[in-house]
């Protein structure tokens, strides 16, 4: 398990907006997870194949750009 502000900065890093990664993000988490299995931000874990499945989808965007 990996923490959600974890990916966040991984995908700010590569050079995407604080807000459109987590708005992503959360877009992503809400589908996959289910609003109401949301944690805060800080201290919410994934699954290690969902947070490299969209930090992949971001990849991919940013090699398209």
């Amino acid at each position: 398990m990996k923490k959600t502000i974890d990916l966040l900065n991984e995908i700010v890093t590569m050079g995407f907006s604080r807000e459109r990664a987590l708005s992503d993000i959360d877009a992503s988490l809400d589908e996959e997870l289910g609003f109401e299995n949301r944690t805060d931000l800080v201290n919410e874990e994934i699954p290690d194949e969902l947070y490299e499945d969209i930090l992949f989808g971001f990849k991919c965007e940013a090699e398209a750009n």
